[in-house]
């Protein structure tokens, strides 16, 4: 999973080419053929932890690390806590195109500065090639702000971001490339407590064995690529069974997607992602099933 913020996730995964999966896959490739209209599902109690809204420029800023501090400043009023973190290697509309160097001429590789709020819910993620905005589920009992919210957040980091480049005397960064990641994890509070109970929760698995040697999984998975019409990018939805400690073990469902700015502006990032985010919303309802839409408490 690329999400961003590892003090859920643990990790930092370059891309969807570098995954593996343990355990039990069950793997679905469908075409999208018309864009999804009308009212989307909505949840009072949906299982994300995580939201992450990525932008990746054409270009590599070009800001020096000696300005590194004086970026943090313009953040700091609303994100104070300030960590250095290696770089995100490229993002890719196709996973087996080659990557772009952006790395800037004859310059060290600058870090990514990760811009907190003091409860760690807020982050902003800034590095060369690209702007991130995460909302995480901490405390655990924070309630989902909802997409809204989030891309409000991230208009707000893009124009603070344009305020200080410009200050630098920088060209401005041109959106090429964008994500929307949503992250969920799905317990007892589910009706989920081990690899058992995946098909009571995701309604595409069914975990089917042609005769009875085999006991029931210790662990499962599942991932599937849909593209989204007009070459606009895809989405993906996958989930794996994980031990979060020595006594409970969760479902980690995500849901990414990715494509292209539909202009080299943040008017066009904002379209691409919003057409994800309904893709994502739509296909989370889509592969869950009703017994789980009304533990999540479906409104809509």
């Amino acid at each position: 999973m690329p999400a961003y913020a590892e003090p859920l996730l643990a990790i930092d995964v370059p891309d969807l080419a570098a995954r593996t999966r343990v355990g039990t896959i069950c793997t679905i490739v469908k075409p999208i053929d018309m864009a999804p209209v009308g009212v989307l599902p909505a949840y009072d109690r949906p299982p994300v932890v995580e939201v992450a809204l990525a932008i990746q420029f054409e270009s590599a800023i070009g800001y020096r690390s000696l300005e590194l501090g004086h970026i943090a400043e313009t953040w700091s009023s609303e994100l104070p806590v300030v960590e250095e973190r290696p770089a995100l290697p490229p993002m890719m509309v196709q996973p087996e195109a080659p990557s772009l160097e952006l790395r800037v001429s004859g310059e060290v590789e600058t870090p990514r500065l990760w811009m907190m709020n003091e409860g760690g819910n807020r982050l902003v993620q800034l590095q060369q090639d690209r702007l991130v905005v995460n909302w995480r589920k901490l405390p655990a009992d924070t309630p989902y702000p909802r997409y809204s919210s989030i891309r409000e957040f991230l208009v707000e980091s893009w124009e603070l971001l344009e305020g200080v480049i410009d200050g630098l005397h920088l060209a401005a960064p041109k959106p090429s490339i964008c994500e929307v990641v949503y992250v969920n994890h799905i317990g007892a509070d589910s009706g989920w407590y081990s690899a058992g109970d995946t098909s009571a929760i995701i309604a595409l698995w069914n975990e089917v064995v042609s005769d009875g040697f085999l006991p029931p999984a210790c662990q499962s998975g599942f991932f599937s690529r849909y593209e989204l019409p007009n070459d606009r990018g895809w989405l993906t939805i996958d989930g794996q069974s994980i031990s979060m400690n020595s006594y409970e073990d969760r479902l980690v469902m995500n849901l990414i997607s990715r494509g292209p700015s539909t202009s080299p502006n943040l008017n066009g990032a904002l379209s691409f992602m919003d057409v994800a985010h309904e893709w994502i919303v739509r296909g989370f309802t889509s592969v869950t099933t009703k017994n789980a839409h009304e533990i999540w408490k479906r409104t809509v």
